[in-house]
């Protein structure tokens, strides 16, 4: 995509580390006007500047006035993160010295960054495609190790690699049809026998990561557990069994929570936000009567429930109409306190499915639980290691457009009409992953996907 001319006459500046107080805080420069601006605040600096060399330079306001003692480093295009002029000034991390670095700078001739504008223009400049742009985001934004780890590949490069695999095949199989188009009436319209095994290839691949958004979603979107049950049931010792800490107050008193309080884990790579709920009940207490509200409501917004019932007491009738109200959402089953039941063997009277049989209170509650959540809301999501993963809604759209459309030529192929038609088809696979490329991206989507960035980055 050429650049935007509107977009890249400005040269921008912005806090590249989190606000607030630090030992360090990075601040970001690019644009035409990098050097010059630099002189201004860091006069120190020697004419020319070797770049990326970090040089120790007292920084000043407009006025002279001293700002701080910092790094500067200028990487000068193209050879940058933006593909243009940019300057990096490491100072201290006060909030102070910070804006009124910033503010040295936009009087210097710099303005505010939007969000994402700097990511912006290393895509606009061929620094990286749509594809890796976004997985900074990702990067930016991921909760567990796993999820950092899959931004990582995306950012590397991986699932670039893997589309534009798929794109050479499309591109083989698009040049050999339109060669017998063309040469039709000196050779016939007999396809080679290479276009359908590439066009096949293609198509497999494209559904094999259109199979793994289910774990990119789940890896950046995370979800949301609401812990359910009757009061009394143990909610709150399963909740803490989970974190490995007594963040819930635990008491035998019925009706000990009475608000929902929530934390996240991390189960095989998923940000698991936990919800540990009041106690499910007829009640007139008016506080513990909103509790269970709330409790009712999590059960309808949360993407899986972990509901427990109290082993000891056994199944109840209010626990089935509990259970029956949570609309066939997943659903893992805990029979808690059993080591207060006199027998460990659990019938059909006990539920109206297969429970995991335990005691919050025991040292591997823990580790069970969270298996437990595995099986639940992670075991048709492929590992880690099968294949790269799309990561929005956008790749995914895309991905199966173009296999819609590949598996749309396989079959014009298959019933013997022109050539004409698969090639049509294939076109529009390439016209949807150009597009996944950010290639042929509107700008208004464009927009909306940098706009979603953090500023500074």
């Amino acid at each position: 995509m050429r650049p935007s001319a509107e977009s890249l006459l400005d040269t921008i500046a912005a806090l590249a580390t989190p606000i607030g107080r630090s030992a360090i805080a990075l601040v970001r420069i690019s644009g035409e006007r990098t050097r010059e601006i630099l002189s201004r605040v860091a006069r120190e600096l020697p004419d020319p500047i070797e770049p990326r060399r970090p040089y120790l330079v007292a920084l000043t306001d407009l006025h002279g006035e001293p700002i701080d003692r910092g790094l500067a480093t200028l990487f000068p295009a193209p050879a940058s993160f933006t593909g243009e002029d940019v300057a990096e000034l490491s100072v201290h991390g006060s909030p102070v010295v910070v804006e009124t670095l910033i503010r040295a700078l936009i009087g210097s001739g710099a303005r505010p960054a939007r969000p994402g504008e700097f990511t912006e223009r290393a895509f606009r400049l061929g620094k990286m495609d749509l594809v890796r742009a976004e997985a900074v985001r990702d990067l930016i934004e991921s909760r567990t190790e796993a999820a950092a780890r899959a931004s990582s590949r995306r950012l590397e490069g991986a699932l670039s690699s893997r589309l534009s695999e798929v794109r050479e095949d499309l591109l083989v199989a698009a040049a050999s049809l339109a060669a017998t188009i063309d040469f039709s009436e000196d050779v016939g319209e007999t396809v080679d026998p290479s276009v359908p095994l590439r066009l096949r290839a293609a198509r497999d691949s494209l559904a094999r990561l259109a199979a793994t958004y289910g774990r990119g979603r789940l890896l950046s979107a995370g979800c949301r557990v609401a812990i359910l049950g009757r009061v009394n049931a143990g909610k709150s010792t399963l909740f803490n069994a989970l974190l490995g800490t007594a963040r819930a107050i635990v008491t035998e008193v019925p009706g000990t929570t009475r608000d929902t309080i929530e934390a996240t884990i991390d189960v095989r790579g998923i940000p698991v936000e936990l919800v540990d709920t009041a106690g499910l009940r007829e009640t007139d207490d008016r506080v513990e009567k909103l509790g269970i509200e709330r409790a009712r409501e999590e059960g309808k917004t949360a993407a899986a429930i972990l509901y427990v019932f109290d082993a000891s007491a056994g199944w109840a009738e209010e626990d089935g109409a509990a259970l029956a109200a949570l609309d066939g959402k997943p659903v893992a089953l805990v029979a808690n306190k059993i080591d207060l039941r006199s027998f460990t063997r659990f019938g059909p009277a006990d539920g109206p499915r297969p429970a995991l049989a335990l005691c919050g209170l025991a040292p591997e509650a823990g580790a069970s639980l969270r298996a437990l959540l595995e099986q639940t809301i992670a075991s048709d999501v492929p590992g880690e290691s099968d294949s790269e993963v799309l990561a929005s809604l956008r790749q995914l759209d895309l991905v199966e457009r173009a296999r819609a459309a590949v598996s749309d030529a396989l079959a014009s192929l298959a019933s013997g009409v022109s050539p004409e038609y698969a090639a049509t088809h294939v076109d529009s696979g390439l016209a949807a992953l150009a597009d996944v490329f950010g290639e042929t991206t509107s700008e208004d989507v464009l927009r909306r996907i940098f706009s979603t960035f953090c500023i500074g980055k």
